[in-house]
């Protein structure tokens, strides 16, 4: 038989056309080793990019929310630095649902009243100025 007769040589008994297509299959797979591992490169470089532009947006996430939580609270900055995005968010939901003090509250008190008064176990009547002035007239303060 000659190499016509679908590449069968005679003397080695071997398949030319075969070893070919061995050869060219190997070549193949080595440089689809080489393109999976340069994707592997680039994948390992765009996950450490996307990494970092994640973390920008997270640090400016948590600027905005500490910048909205500070004047509100008495937190600390140290405090708030290190809680994460969720807990900031938690912590300003928090804040969106309280009532500040009024401004007639008991808890800021009289301006003009006596601090000793408090100490004296007085009633929030006996701190209002116009009481203090008639204690202080009649001297039983």
């Amino acid at each position: 038989m000659s190499d016509k007769d679908g590449g069968l040589d005679t003397k080695d008994g071997k398949n030319k056309t075969a070893k070919m297509s061995m050869d060219q299959a190997l070549a193949e797979l080595e440089q689809a080793r080489k393109t999976i591992d340069e994707k592997d490169k680039m994948i390992t470089d765009l996950t450490a990019q996307l990494k970092e532009a994640n973390d920008v947006l997270e640090a400016q996430e948590k600027s905005k929310l500490i910048g909205a939580i500070l004047p509100r609270s008495t937190f600390k900055m140290d405090e708030l630095v290190g809680k994460s995005v969720e807990d900031l968010k938690n912590i300003l939901a928090t804040l969106d649902q309280a009532t500040p003090p009024k401004v007639n509250s008991v808890r800021f008190g009289v301006l003009a009243a006596d601090v000793s008064d408090r100490e004296k176990g007085l009633t929030v009547g006996d701190l209002s100025v116009v009481t203090a002035v008639k204690r202080k007239a009649q001297g039983v303060a």
